[in-house]
């Protein structure tokens, strides 16, 4: 999203949905691939994919009235809510291994992003960032959920359909322009589409068929490890002391929590 500016979040967000949709529809239709969904799993993912577009439209609008650091945390705090759902909605026991595991995560995340809660300027982008994680984590469940009963490709590609009309309903809303950008925001566009998309969010939703969802939760806290990495890579900004200790902290709780990462009902 940084090499993408000028181009708004939101319109970055949308255009590397569309980008990884039209990409991925080209290669269903050269491999003749059948994509149809039961009308139920089509609304469960349809669901999903409009609970990521909303995700986010309200992440990258929190970073507008927050720091980055808060709002990267805040919207990570995704084991908390899919750790109580998951609970309540798939009976998946939260045993110790996997709390301590997530508690050492989050605190490891808080750590690596030097965040600084409850500044009286950041109320609002705080609150905008933790609806965030709360979407997230409906997009997490449902897509879990959708994937109980179908495979990957055709669940994959509704919810990013779904998630590309709501961004760009966003988008128009909010009087964003969608053209008139330097080259070097639509490649930036493109390979978020291909990379973070096409790679990242596919492999996501494969592995919900063969692992819980509360495991998964904790894992995607390896993201802002990942941004602080390819941050010092491609940037050129520095990991300092408190970066590396988070670091380890999240790999720690990680490792712990995968303990009881398969999902039994596979």
């Amino acid at each position: 999203m940084r090499l993408a500016l000028p181009a708004p979040p939101v319109v970055i967000a949308f255009y590397r949905l569309l980008f990884a949709a039209v990409l991925f529809g080209s290669w269903l239709v050269v491999t003749r691939r059948r994509v149809a969904l039961p009308a139920e799993t089509l609304r469960l993912a349809a669901g999903a994919g409009a609970c990521f577009g909303t995700d986010m439209a309200l992440w990258h609008a929190a970073l507008t009235h927050t720091s980055v650091a808060n709002a990267t945390l805040l919207v990570n705090t995704t084991p908390i809510h899919v750790g109580l759902v998951a609970l309540w909605l798939y009976g998946e026991r939260l045993d110790a291994r996997f709390v301590l595991g997530a508690a050492l995560a989050l605190g490891g995340t808080a750590v690596l992003l030097g965040a600084e809660l409850g500044s009286a300027g950041a109320i609002r982008g705080d609150l905008l960032a933790l609806a965030a994680a709360a979407f997230y984590s409906g997009y997490l469940l449902l897509s879990k959920a959708a994937r109980r009963r179908a495979e990957a490709t055709p669940v994959f590609l509704v919810s990013m359909l779904a998630a590309t009309a709501v961004l760009g309903l966003y988008a128009a809303l909010g009087g964003d322009r969608f053209s008139g950008f330097p080259l070097s925001s639509w490649l930036a566009m493109l390979g978020a589409a291909i990379v973070s998309q096409l790679l990242g969010v596919l492999s996501l939703v494969w592995s919900f068929r063969y692992l819980r969802t509360t495991f998964t939760s904790v894992a995607l806290l390896l993201q802002p490890l990942g941004a602080t990495l390819l941050a010092w890579l491609l940037l050129g900004e520095a990991i300092v002391g408190t970066q590396a200790v988070g670091g380890c902290l999240v790999l720690a709780g990680i490792l712990l929590a995968s303990a009881r990462a398969a999902d039994p009902r596979r």
